[in-house]
């Protein structure tokens, strides 16, 4: 990209060393999570804290901040050239008032926190993992407060990960959301709806090889680049992007349950369509990448459940399914459909159905907003968890690795993401909504393979623009809708209730 004013050019050419360092850290992210010997984790931690520093000197140079200061000051900038400034302006604000020690403290948290995490995960033994967990609430507490909050410290962790996002707004959210989709629940479970039949398919052993072919020709039945994408394996599915051209997912295989894979593969590959379809002007500045987490959860979560667990689509895929998944042969669309969406109140969130999966959001919201008001203390959550799991769910962990152990994000300090995949929920209802007005024919597409019409719309509305626009606005100008609930929940009663 290359601007008419002279003082952004300079900001762009000041940010490619920074750019750089972050293509390097997602790199030895990816690694970390896939390849990497597991005795490296003391060195890899040093290289991480070292280039996280590397990057904040460079971004709280002098010269770079007079640069954002003097281009904050000009008055005839074009929309890339505001988000340009917005974006580099937060994060330096949010730099100037971290303490590099603390910088260094959480990097290193972070990768030592994560093996300890991986070790008690196995063990199912939280004790293991609590003196890391606590250190790491100790490290974010510090950082809450050097950046600063109106009512609430944890504000200041949510808007790191979804611009301007409050503890007042996801209360009215959750407030809202969570009792109607109890209601719905119980419904299902009322009614023996067909839909809370456990399928035979869930638990007969597969040939991971098998369904790691599979995999792979679904997404190239969704017409992913393999020149700027590719596909592994981790303990915990996730997206990793080193730029506009190399994006990286990784899905898991357990063995039994195969619908878990797919439904893991299709969730990363919509994370990582967001930036494969960023712009290309973006690349190498401060704009490529997604607007927020929410937005991204909200592509993610579209193509997971709305494309995914719709019946067009599991018609569409069912021949490559039998292919694949011997024990499949004899399952028909319907049966395979109704295994797809399988409604059951677990114990674990990324296994999750559409119904009860914000429910479990709800519970790592709480803890999350109690530990940063000081109303919960590490040892007290394991205990905190069960209950409300049992709560809202009506189902109770008898391990750890059921319960507060199942996910990595605080191992990762990632405290306030969780209410992002709630939020990317909603979004992803209003983008349905809004998508089957726009596109005659929208569920024959699917059902024929052809998902150009719904990438193009997806391209126009929110991927080409990157991170331009605050989330908030972006929705504003593009749905016309901020984190509206109603249009979840319509989506979930028509589809499972038939209202």
């Amino acid at each position: 990209m290359r601007c008419e004013n002279p003082v952004m050019n300079q900001i762009l050419d000041a940010y490619k060393p920074m750019w750089s360092l972050n293509h390097a850290i997602s790199l030895m992210g990816w690694d970390f999570e896939t390849y990497m010997p597991r005795k490296g984790t003391e060195e890899r931690g040093v290289a991480d804290s070292q280039l996280h520093m590397l990057h904040k000197d460079l971004l709280l140079n002098k010269d770079f901040v007079g640069l954002v200061e003097s281009a904050k000051k000009l008055g005839s900038l074009s929309d890339l050239e505001k988000g340009i400034v917005r974006v580099l302006n937060r994060e330096i604000t949010k730099q100037i008032k971290i303490p590099k020690e603390l910088t260094e403290a959480e990097s290193l948290e972070r990768i030592r926190g994560n093996m300890a995490w991986r070790q008690a995960r196995e063990k199912s033994d939280f004790m293991m993992y609590a003196p890391h967990l606590k250190k790491m609430i100790e490290i974010k507490k510090q950082i809450a407060e050097k950046i600063g909050y109106e009512k609430h410290p944890y504000d200041a962790l949510l808007d790191t990960f979804e611009e301007e996002l409050t503890v007042d707004d996801l209360d009215k959210v959750f407030g809202a959301l969570t009792p109607r989709i109890q209601k719905i629940l119980k419904k299902l479970v009322d009614s023996g709806s067909p839909f809370c039949k456990e399928s035979k398919l869930g638990k007969s052993k597969y040939d991971i090889q098998k369904v790691d072919e599979l995999n792979h020709d679904i997404l190239t039945l969704l017409q992913y680049d393999m020149e700027r994408f590719r596909m592994d394996v981790s303990t915990h599915p996730f997206t990793e992007a080193m730029g506009l051209n190399d994006v990286r997912i990784t899905t898991r295989y357990e063995g039994t349950d195969f619908k878990k894979s797919i439904s893991s593969t299709i969730h990363e590959a919509g994370h990582a369509l967001y930036n494969l379809q960023c712009d290309q002007s973006l690349s190498v500045t401060p704009l490529e990448g997604g607007s927020s987490l929410a937005l991204h959860e909200s592509q993610s979560r579209f193509w997971e459940n709305i494309v995914g667990r719709s019946l067009p689509f599991v018609q569409l895929i069912a021949p490559l399914i039998r292919k694949q998944v011997s024990f499949a042969n004899q399952a028909t669309d319907d049966e395979l459909y109704l295994y797809f969406n399988n409604v059951k109140a677990d114990y674990i969130r990324v296994d999750a159905d559409e119904v009860t999966y914000n429910l479990h959001i709800a519970i790592r919201y709480e803890i999350e907003k109690k530990i940063f008001g000081d109303e919960l203390s590490v040892s007290e959550i394991p205990e905190f968890w069960n209950d409300r799991m049992e709560q809202l769910l009506g189902v109770r962990p008898t391990k750890d690795s059921e319960g507060v152990l199942q996910d990595t994000h605080w191992s990762s300090g990632l405290f306030g993401y969780f209410p992002t995949y709630t939020l990317g929920n909603l979004v992803s209802a209003i983008i349905a909504s809004k998508m089957r007005k726009d596109l005659e024919g929208y569920e024959e597409d699917i059902k024929k393979g052809n998902f150009k019409p719904i990438r193009e719309w997806l391209r126009l509305k929110i991927h080409q623009h990157g991170s331009v626009y605050a989330p908030k606005v972006l929705l504003n100008n593009t749905l016309n809708e901020g984190y509206n609930p109603d249009y979840f929940v319509t989506y979930i009663e028509t589809k499972y209730l038939g209202s």
